[in-house]
């Protein structure tokens, strides 16, 4: 019998609650895993490859931004990518302490060595 295709929703919803766990849990470094190799990153700088991202993400977390709740709002799949389109609240510790950021993101995941992973984030 042949292995039923999994829905994008599901696949997008176990990935984004493994990136949100990751990253509260085990910080920038272990997020960065979450990533192919050739990588890309759109935010407020562009990372390419894992290593920048991770680069990237370390200074997110040395600024603060250590905690963070992901909303998945739309997933989709197009041409065996699954399109993940996301809210979140990061919530400042440290140099960020008190303060509260909200913005919006979005992931193409590919299924990479029996796993699904971001071969593209952007953030806003």
């Amino acid at each position: 019998m042949a292995e039923s295709k999994p829905r994008p929703e599901d696949v997008a919803s176990e990935f984004i609650g493994g990136w949100e766990r990751t990253w509260n849990s085990q910080g920038a470094a272990a997020t960065a895993q979450l990533y192919t190799e050739d990588t890309v990153l759109v935010g407020s700088v562009i990372a390419i490859g894992r290593a920048a991202i991770e680069g990237s993400l370390g200074m997110l977390f040395a600024a603060g931004w250590t905690k963070i709740t992901i909303k998945l709002i739309n997933a989709r799949e197009v041409g065996g990518v699954v399109l993940a389109a996301c809210e979140f609240t990061a919530t400042g510790s440290g140099p960020s302490e008190g303060k509260v950021l909200n913005g919006r993101s979005g992931h193409a995941l590919t299924w990479v060595g029996g796993k699904w992973l971001s071969a593209m984030h952007c953030a806003e």
